[in-house]
């Protein structure tokens, strides 16, 4: 089974504690929307407060949105059997997500931001912290430590005869620690190709001294060796390509030779 996605549902993971803010000297000018506030002894004129954020747009009025939108998506029609029963929680919970995802993309200074800005932040900002000490094989560790109660459990399920491919889904479309950080990918059975999603914010984070590696190191030294530990936990083998000058990378999962025959 083939499938394709680019995920929009990541403005619901607003991490806001982990947000560092990036201001260019024009967003510091009252760049946002304009304004300003009075001069400073100094003649500096900063941002009104008002002016200083970004806004979804319907402040006031997501009751009215959230029915709007609810409205879109059952004309639509999803497919692949995606069930349309939210209640009415869930409906409140999406227009707010979707707001958020608004608000998100609409905030272009210094950069554009993506959906799923605030998870590759904190992210970027766990992962410098254990390069700075030295520790990024004790931060592999950790994170597969936390992953291994949920894909322990599905190793065991394909071990007892379920199909190989659940595995693959475990780590990548089933989790939102993957398919939230993920902007663009495309699975097809045990293959997954992704977008790295680093980029965007290391092309601004590193000049400003933020962080310092680049998509391919992280690559190298944090997604691989993760993405393998959390294989090998379920029994599993991975091939990971090397990076890609253009983000794309590839994941091919398979049993083992000799579990595939002790199956058979």
């Amino acid at each position: 089974m083939q499938t394709k996605t680019t995920s929009l549902a990541r403005g619901s993971l607003l991490l806001a504690g982990s947000c560092a803010l990036l201001f260019s000297a024009a967003a510091l000018a009252g760049g946002h929307t304009g304004g300003s506030s009075a001069p400073g002894a100094d003649g500096f004129t900063g941002p009104s407060p008002d002016s200083f954020y970004w806004r979804h747009g319907f402040e006031g009025r997501l009751d009215e949105f959230t029915k709007v939108l609810m409205e879109a998506i059952e004309k639509a029609g999803p497919t692949d059997g995606a069930g349309l029963d939210l209640s009415p929680e869930q409906q409140a919970m999406l227009g707010r997500s979707v707001a958020r995802v608004i608000k998100t993309i609409r905030n272009d200074v210094p950069y554009q931001h993506e959906a799923n800005d605030a998870l590759i932040k904190a992210t970027l900002t766990t992962i410098q912290f254990a390069k700075d000490l030295g520790k990024m094989e004790e931060l592999v560790a950790h994170d597969v430590k936390t992953q291994t109660p949920m894909i322990a459990r599905v190793g065991r399920m394909v071990q007892e005869g379920a199909n190989p491919e659940l595995a693959m889904i475990a780590l990548t479309e089933r989790t939102a620690c993957f398919y939230q950080l993920v902007e663009e990918y495309e699975r097809d059975g045990m293959t997954m190709r992704w977008k790295s999603p680093y980029g965007n914010v290391l092309a601004v984070s590193t000049p400003m001294g933020q962080h310092d590696f680049t998509e391919e190191w992280l690559h190298t030294n944090y997604t691989v060796p993760l993405l393998e530990r959390q294989a090998a936990i379920m029994g599993m083998e991975l091939e990971i390509s090397p990076w890609q000058a253009d983000g794309w990378l590839t994941m091919t999962m398979k049993v083992p030779s000799q579990s595939a025959a002790a199956v058979n």
